[in-house]
């Protein structure tokens, strides 16, 4: 005759579902790091909106800015739409493809090589050069077919222009704290079943 002895117990089944979740998204993480990218990309649109770094540090306001108002780096607001992310299995990424991202980023010299080129400006009928109405130092340019035009030839001498940096990417204390939240966010809904 054999002895044994069976435990059984009911209302396992939650929980060795939550924990299959959970060895799923340690398998396959890619929600977790989208989550962190979204945020990371959010979080670096916010710093063209409130004019400065990672570390709070303002921006250097812009020539143009002092002399227009406006925001700095977002005239056209190119380089701020073109913040994205990207992520997969492995991490998680976020930044812009805009070739002067970087120049703005950390600052810099640039070199500009001196170059010539021809204006074509308006004539009044006397053959004054006509002025433009609300700036009487500017003159009106001509387009090629314009009959009453002269021609002035200009060059710019070599020069170099000093970029001061501007940083927009980077994670700060701030940015921890919120990621570890979303973090405990994305694991809750895995934990509770639902969908990422």
């Amino acid at each position: 005759m054999t002895v044994g002895v069976e435990i059984k117990v009911d209302g396992l089944e939650k929980p060795q579902r939550a924990i299959q979740r959970l060895l799923q998204l340690g398998l396959s993480p890619r929600p977790l790091w989208k989550a962190f990218g979204q945020y990371g990309e959010t979080s670096t649109r916010l710093r063209f909106k409130n004019q400065a770094g990672p570390d709070g540090t303002p921006w250097k306001v812009s020539k143009r800015v002092r002399k227009h108002g406006g925001q700095t780096l977002v005239l056209k607001a190119r380089l701020l739409r073109s913040i994205t992310h990207n992520a997969n299995n492995s991490g998680t990424e976020w930044g812009s493809n805009v070739v002067y991202a970087r120049i703005h980023q950390l600052g810099g010299k640039i070199n500009k090589l001196a170059f010539s080129s021809t204006l074509r400006l308006r004539t009044t009928a006397s053959g004054a050069l006509l002025r433009q109405k609300d700036h009487a130092h500017l003159s009106v340019f001509a387009k090629a077919t314009h009959k009453r035009a002269v021609e002035r030839r200009y060059t710019v001498g070599a020069h170099t222009i000093t970029m001061p940096a501007r940083p927009f990417l980077g994670v700060n204390a701030e940015d921890v704290r919120e990621m570890r939240r979303i973090g405990g966010e994305v694991v809750g809904e895995v934990i509770r079943g639902g969908g990422l």
